[in-house]
């Protein structure tokens, strides 16, 4: 970690567009989103009044569809995941039809159905900010199928990396175990999404996100590493050649691709307590997701207009281009490792790592590549 003090800047999903220098000249008129949720139920009513208590009037108009026989126990669960993904993209674009579909939490395969629905309803966004580690993991070859559908249809899916650091593990009290394992999460680890990591804001640069080992208050830290269930895909054959997991020495999908801001504190939400609009202070690649899928959606309505097509799969494209440099401003400070210095896990790098990918965006430079993409 590095000896300056770390800041929590509190941006509005809005403020934190300002932040990277997105120019975000619509609304997001005429695009269909999908936030995949597992989460407790959502209230529109609160949904509206948590919009305009961050600015955004008249508030987005978001529709809910439960996808399978959501369970008691489920229903009584917290909504603020669902929340914190609703907002992010509500605010960037409070035109956009945005719908959650809210799926039984029970396994990969109703969470594949989940995704299914949002994909048979003509979503050309995702955003999933649900994961659990590979290893843990059955039916992830079903869900995988749904994922490759989605690239084939058009569908641009937008994916957290997780917040358990390289282990993709954390205790009851927020810090990261130190297993001395290193694990990705699925979905992000699948080569058909784009997967998100996160930052934190060190003085004034952003550094790999990890605050697992820091005092008094420890807590979480960007998921990133190689996966053992995907193979490395072509597009990062040239630059993830000497990234390899730590436990067999093999290459395999390197997570994340992207990233940006994710400590606690760096982003700030409202969600209804006691029947009043409260400010929150949140974070995690749970928040990294939602920005890029509402972003990439804004891209899509300038090409709209220009008479393009949505832009669907990315990864081939954003690869080639980003290698070129001027893209993503990389993040050279810091590591992922979830139990200190002396567990696995990945340092930074000059340009791509299994840390925070790419980097996160020099907003109008990235803005404007995404509109004006064949």
């Amino acid at each position: 970690m590095a000896s300056a003090s770390e800041s929590y800047p509190y941006l509005s999903p809005l403020q934190m567009a300002q932040h990277y220098g997105f120019p975000l000249p619509g609304k997001g008129e005429g695009q269909k989103i999908a936030v995949i949720s597992f989460g407790g139920p959502i209230n529109a009513a609160e949904l509206t009044a948590d919009f305009e208590a961050l600015g955004i009037n008249p508030a987005p108009v978001v529709r809910v569809v439960d996808v399978g026989d959501i369970p008691s126990s489920q229903n009584n669960a917290n909504s603020l995941e669902t929340h914190l993904d609703v907002e992010v993209i509500g605010s960037l674009c409070p035109l956009a039809t945005l719908t959650v579909y809210r799926g039984v939490l029970n396994g990969l395969h109703s969470e594949a159905n989940t995704l299914q629905k949002a994909l048979d309803d003509g979503n050309t966004v995702v955003s999933i900010s649900w994961g659990s580690g590979e290893s843990l993991l059955e039916g992830l070859s079903a869900y995988e199928n749904v994922l490759y559908q989605a690239k084939n249809q058009g569908v641009t899916v937008v994916v957290a990396a997780g917040d358990g650091g390289s282990s993709n593990n954390r205790n009851s009290t927020g810090a990261a175990i130190a297993s001395g394992r290193v694990v990705v999460q699925f979905p992000a680890s699948s080569p058909h999404v784009l997967s998100c990591g996160g930052t934190m804001l060190v003085g004034n640069q952003e550094e790999v996100w990890n605050n697992s080992t820091r005092n008094p208050n420890p807590g979480g830290a960007t998921g990133g590493g190689v996966s053992e269930s995907f193979g490395s895909p072509s597009y990062q054959a040239a630059v993830a050649k000497n990234i390899v997991h730590w436990k067999n020495g093999k290459a395999g999908r390197v997570v994340p691709d992207v990233a940006a801001l994710a400590a606690s504190g760096d982003w700030v939400i409202e969600e209804e307590k006691s029947g009043i609009a409260t400010r929150l202070g949140v974070g995690g690649t749970s928040a990294v997701a939602p920005f890029y899928a509402a972003v990439i959606a804004l891209a899509n309505e300038q090409r709209g207009k220009a008479g393009k097509a949505p832009l669907g799969y990315l990864n081939d494209r954003l690869y080639s281009r980003a290698a070129q440099g001027g893209l993503f401003t990389p993040i050279t400070l810091g590591n992922n490792r979830s139990g200190g210095a002396n567990q696995p896990g990945y340092d930074a790098q000059p340009g791509f790592d299994a840390c925070t990918g790419w980097g996160v965006p020099i907003g109008a430079t990235f803005f404007n590549w995404l509109v004006g993409l064949d």
